[in-house]
């Protein structure tokens, strides 16, 4: 009886501690798009004459408000590049937010990609910031906010202090698996 009790006991734990592990990774930023939310862009792409119609950009920017609910609240891995709003430029380039999007020069030399394949990354304690082109992975708990106008209007948040730097073959061998 207490072999039983006792394997009855293990196989809680062990269900229930997998049903609270915190390791949910997003390696694709296609995640945070909800599914079917640019169905009605056609399957050839975009054309030009497309931007010209008001009709049409006004789904664009209403898809690109649109979340994934199915992440929000979950702790995440995500990959890529850091964009810092504000920077303390005493002796080392400090930054205390900033906004992770999918490729390098997103929001400097190009436009900003939706708002929701932005995440707001605040910082738990200033670190020291990245160079544009310098591949990150930043963990924490996914949250949903109205949209940020300071950050290009990002609807995502993350409150945390796990950056990493990646190797620039390690970002490309995630980004090609992603794809997949």
């Amino acid at each position: 009886m207490t072999k039983r009790l006792f394997c009855f006991f293990v196989i809680i734990f062990f269900l229930l501690s997998n049903s609270f592990a915190k390791e949910n990774y997003i390696l694709n930023w296609d995640k945070l798009i909800p599914l079917n939310a640019y169905n009605f862009v056609p399957e050839t792409g975009i054309t030009f004459e497309m931007w010209d119609d008001k009709n049409f950009v006004k789904k664009l920017n209403e898809a690109g408000l649109k979340f994934n609910n199915k992440i929000i609240g979950k702790n995440i891995k995500l990959y890529g590049f850091m964009v810092p709003l504000e920077m303390d430029y005493q002796q080392e380039l400090i930054v205390n937010e900033f906004i992770l999007v999918p490729s390098a020069g997103m929001c400097i030399h190009v436009p900003p990609p939706p708002p929701n394949q932005m995440v707001m990354i605040k910082l738990d304690k200033p670190l020291k910031a990245r160079f544009m082109y310098q591949p990150i992975s930043v963990e924490g708990v996914l949250k949903n906010t109205p949209p940020i106008k300071d950050t290009f209007d990002s609807i995502y948040e993350i409150s945390t202090n796990m950056i990493i730097d990646i190797d620039n073959n390690e970002f490309i061998k995630h980004f090609e698996e992603s794809q997949k």
